[in-house]
């Protein structure tokens, strides 16, 4: 990734490019536009050697961004030109351009460096890498991300702190908090509520450097107490050794191109041997490759994790504490995975670290999912991605499945109670046959109760998707979980309803093209097309409602009971017939009929009682006059079917508008 930097008499930032989709005012500060449900939450780990992002998701699940083709990415960067390459391209460019190459701008200061005989703020340099995490973040959620939290060392003051947010703020970014290392990393190794309040850990960070830190859990968090940090006690410093260990000459001897080649081969080494027992590294100036072994890494890694376990034991002491007094001691930081570092640092210390999950990205997905927006989106029903989306309990899904049940009956009956060969008085005779009669709108509600059954299932489909294959760190999370339920759904209702029509059409004798197939099929279509727009906004842009999906799917239950009532009340005196002890209220059922399936088309579409009202006096004109004639009554599902749609539409437009949709009921 390319960036133009510009002198530093201009007096001008390196500016968002247009990927970010941001506008810059006269004043640097980016306005962003916004679509949309809850915005997902972003924390970078802007370390000295690498880079880490993690992004929470609107449903509470996290990914890790991807750069240069991998969870971290450099955070070098290489300067010619004006322009700025980042990552695994500066590196490209360090072997033929030695000089334009800054291998750690942290490592730089916060002041300027001079690359190429040109002054440039290190603050421009640490922006570049910056904004190619923001890119990834827009990439991956279609919008630029509102909420970003930067992780820094525990040691940083006030004005290293101001620094990074200036660097954020000029690659594009809105920082809404900073967050210690140490803090964010035990609030995700050991949650708040899962302590007492006094609870003391100590957390060693081993990256380039090493950050040794006490923090104490209290009411209203952690806090930290003591922190010790050295620059020389991490992956820098064996880097060193090991280079000089197999080549015999200290990376600082080498050539400028030859050193930065060789830096980078190193680091490749050391990370390929926290995986192999023995790899092949390649020498500069033609020279014939070496085998290098985890015996050869250990040996040049010992005195420095040494230096760590010193470090750890200051900062206890700095703490006015011991280790009997510290209830955790966490290893933390990309070293943390090479083979025996918990060891060698035990060894030393006394107490041997427990390594953290994951724990180069300890720090970065604790900073996220500490976030007021992802606590937010926890509250509304998601989970994180050690936990698995939970099944809602068995009363719950008994009741998301009463209308799969109440479309079987219905469907059950509409087949039986068809007048199929002129058994009822009601039956024409036409040419040798006798005209089908049968109940269409009861078919079409069939459906219909089935298609939201399914909508209402679409969490339930995400569920068993995110316990039968989780959700690991670099891979789509769950809002494509939710996306794949609501699919399940927009899919299944036509396929039912393709179902019901082959079946009443063999049952009937009649051609499955002909009436099954236009009052089981063709009414349920837009509905099927709504959820699969809402399918496709899910997966774009991974918003969670209010309510979670459950609460935003749950249909309303006194309409679908209000309509399904009235088509069974219609279907009486104008299809099946009717008891004895019913003659002369076949008028009363119709206009019932009509009135109970305006007023179910009114409780789909409000929640107000009032408009309610007003709706169901407004539809029950028209449907119960429809109720009266044999052509009209074959309308009542198709129009009730339609509702369904508008109820679908305004849940996509307040999700579109962020508003909280009309609670079910």
């Amino acid at each position: 990734m390319h960036h133009r930097v510009l002198p530093p008499s201009a007096r001008v930032r390196i500016a968002s490019s247009a990927r970010h989709r941001a506008l810059l005012s006269s004043d640097g500060s980016a306005i962003f536009w916004f679509i949309g449900g809850v915005h997902p939450s972003l924390a970078i780990d802007y370390g000295a050697a690498a880079t880490r992002a993690v992004l929470i998701q609107a449903d509470g699940s996290w990914l890790v961004l991807q750069g240069d083709g991998s969870w971290q990415w450099s955070s070098a960067v290489h300067v010619a030109g004006g322009e700025v390459t980042v990552g695994a391209q500066a590196w490209q460019r360090a072997t033929t351009d030695p000089d334009g190459f800054v291998v750690s701008p942290l490592r730089a200061g916060t002041g300027e460096v001079t690359v190429h005989g040109v002054e440039v703020p290190v603050a421009d340099l640490a922006a570049a890498s910056l904004r190619q995490a923001a890119a990834e973040a827009a990439r991956v959620v279609g919008e630029p991300v509102s909420d970003v939290r930067m992780v820094v060392p525990a040691g940083w003051g006030p004005r290293r702190r101001t620094w990074l947010r200036h660097a954020a703020r000029s690659a594009g970014l809105i920082v809404t908090g900073i967050v210690e290392a140490p803090v964010a990393a035990a609030s995700r190794i050991a949650p708040a509520p899962d302590l007492g309040s006094g609870r003391v850990l100590l957390i060693i960070d081993v990256g380039a450097g090493c950050e040794a830190t006490i923090v104490q859990h209290t009411a209203a968090g952690y806090e930290v107490l003591a922190t010790i940090a050295d620059t020389q006690a991490g992956g820098d410093r064996i880097d060193d050794r090991l280079a000089a260990a197999v080549t015999g000459t200290e990376l600082e001897d080498l050539p400028g191109g030859q050193r930065w080649l060789m830096l980078a081969t190193v680091r490749a080494t050391r990370q390929a041997l926290s995986e192999q027992v023995a790899v092949t590294m390649p020498l500069p100036d033609g020279q014939p490759p070496m085998v290098v072994n985890a015996v050869q890494v250990a040996q040049a890694a010992q005195p420095v994790l040494e230096r760590a376990a010193e470090l750890a034991a200051e900062a206890v002491a700095a703490a006015d504490l011991t280790l009997a007094d510290v209830h955790g001691v966490h290893l933390i930081g990309g070293l943390a995975a090479m083979p025996d570092a918990a060891g060698m640092i035990g060894a030393k210390l006394g107490v041997a670290p427990q390594p953290a999950a994951q724990p180069a990205l300890a720090a970065a997905a604790g900073a996220a999912e500490s976030s007021p927006a992802t606590v937010a989106a926890r509250a509304g029903g998601a989970g994180t991605t050690s936990e698995p989306l939970r099944l809602p309990p068995l009363r719950r899904l008994l009741w998301l499945g009463l209308p799969g049940a109440a479309s079987l009956a219905l469907f059950w009956h509409f087949v039986l109670a068809a007048d199929i060969f002129g058994s009822q008085p009601l039956s024409r005779y036409r040419g040798g046959i006798y005209e089908l009669y049968a109940s269409w709108p009861k078919l079409t509600m069939a459906v219909v109760l089935a298609q939201v059954c399914l909508l209402q299932f679409a969490s339930v489909f995400a569920a068993l998707l995110d316990h039968s294959n989780p959700p690991q760190p670099g891979q789509p999370g769950r809002g494509s979980r939710i996306t794949a339920g609501i699919g399940i759904a927009a899919a299944g209702g036509p396929a039912i309803g393709f179902l019901y029509a082959v079946t009443a059409g063999a049952y009937f004798n009649v051609p499955t093209y002909s009436l099954t197939i236009q009052y089981a099929v063709w009414p349920i279509l837009p509905i099927a097309a709504l959820a699969a727009v809402l399918a496709l906004f899910t997966w774009r842009r991974r918003s969670v409602p209010t309510d979670g999906w459950d609460g935003f799917l749950a249909f309303p239950g006194l309409s679908l009971t209000a309509a399904t009532l009235g088509i069974v009340l219609v279907s009486l005196p104008m299809v099946e017939g009717m008891p004895a002890w019913l003659n002369g209220w076949g008028p009363a059922l119709g206009y019932a009929g009509g009135l109970l399936t305006a007023i179910g088309a009114a409780f789909a579409l409000t929640r107000h009682l009032a408009v309610r009202a007003i709706l169901s006096l407004i539809f029950a004109i028209p449907l119960m006059v429809f109720a009266q004639t044999y052509t009209g009554y074959k309308t009542l599902g198709t129009i009730y079917a339609i509702t369904v749609a508008a109820w679908l539409i305004i849940r996509l437009y307040a999700l579109l508008t962020r508003q909280r949709p009309p609670a079910s009921g």
